[in-house]
């Protein structure tokens, strides 16, 4: 099957023309090209499906996200780095400028990168490095003594130095807003409310985390994602917690528990051990036995032995643990059962649609089964409609959370 998108020497002609009578070709490049590991991770039928997708999305976007006549060329056949070539301006007697190129830059990269971004999805998952695409501008400027496939190849590399450059600076600045939010303590912190199935009275609230609004890390996923990028997860993790457990008073009722989302490292914080812990929820004025610490389950299988190392130091304390993400794609039953936490939490995508989904409902139902058969207490996360619910509830969970039952209390940090 031909591209629908020709290789950019295909069209060397028409570039040509334009450099000869225009002077100068604007560039822009979207390159996708780390998406090419899907390729070595997954095969050439998921590659290719992901880069019809993106095909697709490109054509779709031709007179709404970039202009309807300007030339769209691929670097190489088969590739995932796009060359447009911009339409002269409608004005033909005003020459291009590079405000026009950052203008062009900033709508492709507005609209048309986070629809190829999700096109990569479930390959590439949100927040991956390699998920969305990078954009650069460059300007080819017509020379009579270089072959016109000489001057659009200078303007690429041009583009794509540019690009690397504007991905290294908005790193930077979500570097310095990160260290903002750490020295200000400006972490929000929410609660959502867990219930019990049987009465619907109150078992706890699990303490959620974002950046402050404006701040461009105001979501779970955004703060959390670059404080990965830039090695700062523990310093987040310690904040968060701190905040979580000092925020409390007056949101969370006094008799309910208070689960906290904790990284395995940070389990070994001295100033979360010992008589310094105890100090601290005095202050807090948290008792220990409204504590539960929250781990993934992928995060307790890769850090078992230190995980089972330290818990015996919280739970003489008092403290409950809860194994989070139950289901999300692990293998850690056996591990689940050697640990035996107060708490499982079933992971919010087997909620979802568990009412119409029968492989949900049996995953479901044998986390149930574990959990109850080593002693712990089952939570079912994300529960967004009555249908779920009332699933779960027959299903025998023993609490529930999720936007259905309540939507987080949160503080105007």
């Amino acid at each position: 099957m031909p591209e629908p998108i020709a290789p950019y020497y295909e069209r060397l002609p028409d570039l040509d023309r334009e450099l000869t009578e225009r002077g100068s070709l604007g560039l822009l490049v979207l390159d996708a090209s780390l998406l090419r590991s899907i390729e070595d991770r997954y095969g050439l039928q998921a590659y290719e499906e992901v880069r019809q997708r993106m095909l697709t999305i490109i054509e779709d976007a031709r007179g709404k996200d970039y202009r309807a006549g300007d030339i769209l060329c691929l670097e190489r056949p088969r590739g995932l780095r796009f060359l447009f070539l911009l339409e002269r301006k409608r004005r033909r007697n005003v020459p291009l400028s590079v405000a026009d190129l950052r203008a062009a830059r900033a709508r492709v990269m507005s609209s048309l990168v986070p629809s190829i971004a999700r096109a990569a999805f479930p390959y590439i998952k949100p927040g991956d490095r390699c998920d969305r695409p990078e954009v650069g501008h460059g300007l080819a400027v017509f020379n009579p003594l270089l072959h016109p496939a000489r001057m659009v190849e200078r303007a690429f590399e041009d583009a794509l130095a540019q690009a690397a450059h504007q991905r290294r600076s908005d790193e930077l600045l979500v570097l310095e807003r990160l260290q903002d939010v750490l020295l200000r303590e400006r972490v929000v912190t929410a609660y959502q409310r867990i219930f019990r199935m049987k009465d619907d009275t109150i078992l706890g609230a699990e303490a959620l985390s974002r950046g402050p609004r404006g701040s461009g890390l105001d979501t779970a996923d955004a703060l959390f994602g670059a404080a990965r990028s830039h090695g700062l997860e523990v310093e987040l993790d310690r904040l968060c917690r701190r905040r979580a457990l000092l925020a409390s008073v007056g949101r969370v009722p006094s008799s309910a528990k208070i689960f906290v989302n904790t990284l395995p490292a940070t389990m070994r914080d001295p100033q979360f051990r010992g008589k310094a812990l105890i100090d601290f929820l005095d202050r807090a004025q948290v008792s220990p036995d409204r504590i539960v610490i929250e781990i993934t389950e992928k995060l307790m299988i890769e850090n078992y032995a230190l995980f089972r190392e330290t818990m015996a130091d919280f739970t003489q304390l008092g403290m409950s643990f809860a194994v989070d993400d139950v289901g999300a794609g692990y293998s850690g039953l056996e591990s689940i059962h050697k640990l035996k936490p107060s708490y499982i939490k079933i992971d919010m995508g087997l909620v979802q649609d568990v009412h119409v989904s029968t492989v949900n409902r049996a995953m479901a139902k044998a986390i149930i089964t574990l959990g109850h058969r080593i002693g712990a207490e089952v939570i079912a996360e994300g529960i967004q409609s009555e249908e779920e619910l009332q699933v779960l509830r027959a299903l025998g969970v023993d609490f529930g959370q999720g936007y259905h039952l309540a939507r987080p209390d949160t503080d105007q940090g």
